[in-house]
């Protein structure tokens, strides 16, 4: 079974979308997929099973929520 997700977050605007998406880039080379599209960042994972998707995703979200809210500090 192959599972797929997208994911669309949106931002302020496009500079912190790009801020954002840069900082994550590093980490999800192999495992998702993303790019800025205005002021939104579309991700898509892709896994073989569904738990393994679920931690893919679990990752993204935790560096997500950290680069947004260092982000919003400065």
């Amino acid at each position: 079974m192959k599972v797929k997700c997208k994911l669309i977050i949106e931002c302020k605007s496009n500079k912190e979308a790009k801020i954002i998406h840069d900082s994550l880039r590093i980490d999800n080379e192999r495992f998702i997929s993303t790019r800025v599209n205005g002021n939104f960042i579309e991700a898509e994972a892709r896994a073989k099973e569904a738990l393994s998707l679920l931690h893919t995703l679990n990752d993204f979200l935790s560096c997500l929520s950290i680069a947004k809210n260092l982000v919003n500090i400065f």
